[in-house]
């Protein structure tokens, strides 16, 4: 899957060359449908660039207190430099669909990874942590007709990707996979729109941890002209997280001496330190879509962010973020041979 699986709806897809053929382009069909839906035989490569500009700042939170805020204001000195983030990356999705099974449900095989990674701070170059990081693989199987997903197998990218994937895989696809659905079943003339609700649990690798997007993408037909639809497209979205933090080895090993001298009850017990993390955001894009065989061309979507984080220690980091995202791909199907030619 892709890195980020919140914005996959806009970036499903893939480029396919359009043939050269001497004849006039087809008619423009009176309505079209953004049909993504994997299909038997599907193969597609899709190559996503990404670039994005932050600006951070910490401050104390409301409930803060003076020592704590007295640390914050040193902790935010400590980062002026550090404040402005510069990161390109180049991503790959690849998808492949085989041949339905007796049951009607099609195999499918998801690999994702980097291609290459860049970032600056403060203006400087800084190496990326774990940019080497082999390609994510995952397979699935599909029922077209439900839409319903199975996660198979996942496997290579970052530690613990795998059990993730197993445990909380099948939730995050169905997600996605709701989308497709909403737009495949609507069909549009030039001028009109559909918006489509965003409703997706993102997974979280950590225990007690949780985390959810909801956001709606309105898509406009434009026009359809050479057997391509254009569409324009806003994005509106809001993530919301909350992640347990490991107790620190000093109040873990506090916790233990006075509990092995006398059992806390839970009331008694250390609270969790929590990481709460808001995103609100909006994009504007366009994507086009092949109608010969329903494969987008292209997407660009360039978005504005705020992100708040509030920190176990009364912190609170503020970010902006601007992100301009282009994706196009390539059709790896193999083309059916061509039938022999009849002897006179």
């Amino acid at each position: 899957m892709t890195t980020l699986p919140f914005l996959r709806p806009t970036l499903l897809g893939a480029l396919l060359g359009l043939q050269i053929a001497a004849q006039a382009a087809p008619a423009a069909p009176a309505e079209v449908r953004f049909d993504t839906t994997p299909r038997a035989g599907m193969h597609q490569r899709q190559t996503m660039d990404m670039k994005s500009t932050m600006s951070m700042r910490v401050e104390a939170g409301p409930d803060a207190t003076e020592e704590q805020r007295a640390k914050i204001a040193q902790k935010a000195g400590q980062m002026a430099d550090a404040s402005n983030i510069k990161m390109t990356m180049r991503l790959q999705h690849t998808t492949q669909v085989g041949q339905p099974d007796v049951d009607g449900w099609l195999p499918l095989t998801f690999t994702s990874g980097n291609r290459s990674v860049s970032m600056e701070v403060g203006g400087k170059a800084i190496p990326v942590p774990n940019a080497g990081n082999a390609d994510m693989r995952m397979t699935a199987r599909f029922d077209p007709r439900s839409f319903d997903i199975e996660v198979q197998t996942a496997e290579g990218g970052p530690p613990g990707f795998g059990a993730l994937m197993t445990a909380q895989g099948k939730s995050m696809l169905n997600d996605a996979f709701k989308l497709q659905k909403a737009l495949a079943q609507r069909s549009l003339k030039v001028g009109d729109s559909v918006d489509v609700p965003l409703s997706m649990n993102l997974p979280v690798p950590l225990p007690g941890a949780a985390g959810g997007l909801q956001g709606q993408v309105h898509y406009t037909l434009v026009k359809v002209t050479g057997g391509v639809a254009y569409f324009d497209l806003n994005l509106t979205m809001d993530i919301q997280m909350n992640t347990p933090l490991p107790t620190p080895p000093v109040a873990a090993a506090s916790d233990a001496a006075s509990g092995a001298s006398a059992p806390a009850s839970a009331a008694e017990a250390t609270p969790a330190r929590m990481l709460r993390m808001v995103m609100k955001g909006s994009g504007k894009g366009t994507s086009t879509l092949r109608l010969a065989d329903q494969l987008p061309l292209s997407t660009q979507l360039a978005m504005n962010m705020q992100m708040t984080v509030d920190g176990p220690d009364n912190s609170r980091m503020l970010m902006d973020m601007v992100m301009d995202t282009t994706s196009k791909g390539e059709n790896l199907a193999k083309k059916p041979a061509a039938a022999p030619k009849k002897k006179n």
